[in-house]
């Protein structure tokens, strides 16, 4: 018995932590991330400027607050009226308009971002998240939205049409979302989020899956931070 687990010992460990090491993100990379103590001083700051147009249906500070340091990449959503609100869905969150999108007009047009209210779910569950990965995720829908308000209510319709029935619409769309997010300096605060999902082993495979067919791989978030950086 002992002979097998000093075998075990000497022909495992090595795997286990050459894995470990390369399942860690580099220190150097961590100087980038959103510190969540960086930003509650302006907390309060925050609700004032966006009172009239910003609504979160949950009383969680560090969530509220990760919205707030996302959406200061977003200047031009500012007067945007954005609802962050929860519900039982398959993934981590989404964002879409409201229904009533078609009947209005595109600057009166508002926009749910929402968010998965169980941990029974096939996603990453937000609260899972470091603060520093929720702003990442949350700067994805929000480049979503970016897009949403540059189509008219038809493109809109075809938009959402495409997605839904598209595989190739699909990839191409949440693809540019991420690049969206790095472009606006959000570039680590993503990866780190895509990395923690593929670490966290309460993930279910075909989600992962999913993960790399229609979305930026953390290899390739790094690879377009690195080209918007000599741009």
């Amino acid at each position: 018995m002992e002979l097998r687990i000093i075998l075990f010992a000497f022909i495992f460990t090595p795997i286990l932590s050459l894995c470990q090491d390369s399942c860690t993100i580099d220190h150097s990379i961590k100087k980038y991330f959103f510190l969540q103590d960086s930003f509650e001083d302006s907390l309060t700051y925050y609700r004032k400027l966006f009172r009239k147009t910003k609504k979160i249906s949950k009383k969680d500070e560090r969530l509220e607050l990760a919205f707030y340091v996302a959406l200061r990449h977003y200047p031009e959503l500012e007067n945007t009226s954005i609802r962050v609100k929860f519900k039982k869905i398959n993934s981590t969150m989404v964002a879409q308009p409201e229904a009533d999108f078609i009947v209005k007009s595109r600057n009166n047009r508002r926009y749910k971002i929402i968010i998965n209210s169980t941990k029974e779910t096939i996603g990453m569950n937000y609260a899972d998240l470091t603060f520093n990965a929720l702003v990442g995720w949350i700067g994805h829908e929000l480049a979503h939205i970016t897009d949403y308000n540059k189509k008219s209510n038809g493109q809109l319709v075809q938009f959402i049409s495409n997605y839904l029935f598209s595989r190739k619409h699909m990839k191409h769309t949440e693809n540019c979302a991420d690049k969206e997010a790095v472009k606006r300096g959000l570039g680590y605060a993503l990866y780190e989020g895509v990395h923690e999902l593929f670490r966290n082993p309460k993930i279910f495979k075909h989600y992962k899956e999913r993960n790399k067919e229609y979305y930026l791989t953390p290899e390739e978030i790094l690879a377009e931070i690195k080209r918007v950086e000599k741009e």
